[in-house]
């Protein structure tokens, strides 16, 4: 089997850390080209990774580079800029989350995504956990059985804390953009300058649990109300299933805490994620059992595992044709929508 042929576009913290570093583990990927706009950087990165085309822009690796892929990894306000053009050129593309910042552009790069027949997949690395994948399953699972009964609620909870958790920094050589690269796209104009802000933060910060609410139940939702403080988004699924997000409830330093309770009449399954950069840690799912005979707990024992290189692994085998995207970008625009709606409330 011939290896699938990649690009990168964006060598920054994010771009080598959470992407490149992994790509290059793979051994049905050849890393082909890296387009950054600043040059020493960019030259460096690709001597270290054994890249051997380096350009200035995404452009020029478009009209030179022979690639079948591209993982673009920028600012998400630059996405409208950049992944139309790689869209069109017909290349399968990765970016980061969010997929945009308006609903209404993000509908645009979807149907960009399927007019070329490729696949767009947006970084919920969250997915790609193998306790979220589990305890997705088991959702299902205990829903078609009628076994624990119905499921009432799903509750998440994640405070800000330590995302990073201890990730040493990559090559960067300080210099300076050899040129001012695309214009960043705009905030929602129906908003004020308040609400711009409120929802950009929202959507840098919150919109991965917006996600995963999503592929955990396997349906749509709405919000209901969002707390005045955006502390507290309370949402209902499409058949009835009940949701609290609690967002920055409190603070935490040099720790991580994220997770999910979906609540059965006769069972809970605990979902806990681990730090986004935290390498080789994997999320844990307890299952609680309830009978006449009393009730049960038992914990999931996983491997070693890293999201995100999950993550390049899963993207890798939809390209390939393997699977299905797992974050494909009709789900991203929703994200937006649910993000939108979040604005709405607080009105």
């Amino acid at each position: 089997m011939s290896k699938v042929r990649l690009g990168i576009v964006g060598c920054g913290y994010m771009g080598q850390r959470a992407h490149l570093d992994n790509y290059a583990t793979l051994p049905d990927v050849e890393l082909v080209a890296l387009a950054d706009l600043r040059p020493q950087t960019r030259q460096e990165v690709a001597r270290r990774s054994g890249i051997p085309e380096v350009y200035g822009s995404h452009t020029e690796l478009l009209e030179k580079a022979d690639v079948e892929a591209v993982v673009a990894i920028m600012g998400y306000g630059l996405h409208h800029a950049v992944v139309p053009d790689i869209l069109r050129a017909g290349k399968h593309c990765l970016t980061e989350k969010p997929i945009c910042l308006k609903a209404s552009v993000a509908r645009q790069l979807d149907e960009l995504a399927k007019q070329a027949g490729v696949v767009y997949q947006i970084g919920y690395m969250k997915r790609c956990d193998l306790a979220s994948r589990h305890t997705k399953q088991m959702i299902a699972d205990w829903r078609a059985s009628g076994v624990f009964g119905a499921l009432k609620l799903l509750r998440v909870s994640m405070p800000p804390g330590d995302w990073i958790f201890g990730m040493d920094n990559p090559p960067n050589l300080g210099d300076a953009p050899e040129s001012p690269g695309p214009v960043g796209e705009s905030l929602p104009e129906n908003m004020s300058a308040d609400e711009q802000n409120r929802y950009n933060a929202f959507v840098n910060y919150y919109i991965h649990q917006v996600n995963l609410i999503r592929y955990l139940l396997g349906e749509d939702y709405t919000v209901e109300y969002v707390d005045p403080t955006s502390v507290l988004l309370i949402g209902r699924s499409k058949s009835g299933v009940a949701i609290s997000l609690e967002m920055a409830a409190y603070t935490l330093r040099d720790e991580w805490h994220e997770f999910y309770a979906a609540c059965f009449d006769r069972g809970k399954l605990s979902l806990s994620l681990c730090a986004p950069l935290a390498r080789q840690h994997v999320g844990s799912l307890q299952v609680y059992r309830s009978s006449e005979a009393g009730g049960t707990y038992e914990s999931l024992v996983l491997p070693p595992s890293w999201c995100m290189l999950e993550q390049a692994r899963l993207f890798i085998r939809a390209v390939r044709g393997e699977i299905p995207c797992i974050s494909p970008a009709t789900d991203a625009a929703k994200d937006l929508e649910v993000a939108e709606a979040f604005i709405e409330r607080l009105r």
